[in-house]
């Protein structure tokens, strides 16, 4: 699970490697660094919206939980470390770890980071160490959700907050009728995605037939709210939002597990949507119009 940065669709978009999942994981769903660090500067604006939001302290200290290739870690810093925040950037994966590290060393703010490998399932943090975790489509990863929500939020101080970055509605950009096969593709895209979602990321984990902020709530958090931010964009599009939206697309024929779970005659479309020679190239069209929204859910320590 590599970090909001599939961001998110979050299997689209990247997401964080916490650990302790026992089913679904990042690599195997074809993320990597490079590609985390596309959907970081895709979300970027988003993100920078969000930390204001958040109203982090002062000199606060902010853990990220699933720190995937460091995008969001560098913002967090680039935004508290003027004032003398500290952000741990916390993850599984060794990998992400040196992504990490690598981007945040090029930066103004490298002695304001330290960086932890290890398991949600297992936090290596002392009760009331922060004023701030965030989590970035990590949590549907794992086994237990709800004990990993329990476990980051006794890392929390008194006053300190949890914030979640999980379902949400997902990326959009073609019209409904694209000319090829039955109109309302995308809205059979999200009918295979939940069905392949269910199959092979949630399959054998624990079931919590409950909303976001229920669990926040069941995790002892109080004042549980949660805000959406949208991110858009219209033609001409930019080298990093064609490259999101290209994976979006080809990820339904290039992995079989998902090709899987497609109608009838839908991977052909793909196929033509994401060819590039194809006279249905998707991004030779005018009409496209990218939109995703982005979820927050946040609760406060006591």
């Amino acid at each position: 699970m590599a970090s909001q940065h599939d961001k998110h669709d979050s299997h689209a978009s990247g997401h964080g490697h916490g650990g302790s999942h026992g089913h679904g994981h990042g690599h195997e769903h074809g993320f990597n660094a490079d590609s985390l660090r596309n959907n970081d500067l895709l979300y970027a604006d988003v993100y920078r919206h969000a930390i204001d939001w958040l109203a982090i302290p002062a000199n606060g200290s902010v853990m990220e939980a699933g720190c995937g290739a460091g995008g969001f870690t560098q913002l967090l810093v680039d935004s508290i470390a003027p004032a003398g925040g500290m952000v741990t950037a916390f993850d599984e994966s060794a990998e992400m770890i040196a992504a990490t590290r690598e981007l945040i060393e090029r930066g103004a703010h490298a002695a304001s980071v330290s960086y932890q490998q290890g398991d949600i399932g297992a936090l290596p943090f002392e009760p009331g160490s922060f004023d701030l975790v965030w989590s970035s489509r990590t949590i549907h990863h794992l086994s237990d959700q709800l004990a990993a929500v329990k476990g980051l939020a006794g890392t929390l101080r008194p006053g300190g907050k949890l914030a979640l970055r999980e379902g949400s509605i997902r990326t959009r950009f073609l019209p409904d009728d694209i000319g090829l096969g039955a109109p309302g593709l995308e809205d059979r895209l999200d009918v295979a995605f939940h069905r392949w979602f269910s199959s092979n990321v949630r399959e054998g984990g624990v079931r919590y037939p409950y909303g976001w902020t229920h669990m926040l709530a069941e995790a002892g958090l109080t004042d549980v709210t949660a805000r959406t931010f949208m991110l858009e964009a219209l033609p001409p599009f930019t080298d990093v939002q064609i490259s999101y939206m290209g994976r979006h697309l080809r990820r339904w024929v290039e992995n079989d597990d998902r090709k899987a779970y497609l109608d009838a005659g839908d991977a052909d479309i793909l196929t033509e949507l994401t060819t590039p020679a194809s006279e249905h190239y998707a991004f030779k069209r005018p009409d496209l119009y990218l939109h995703e929204m982005v979820t927050i859910f946040v609760g406060t320590a006591t």
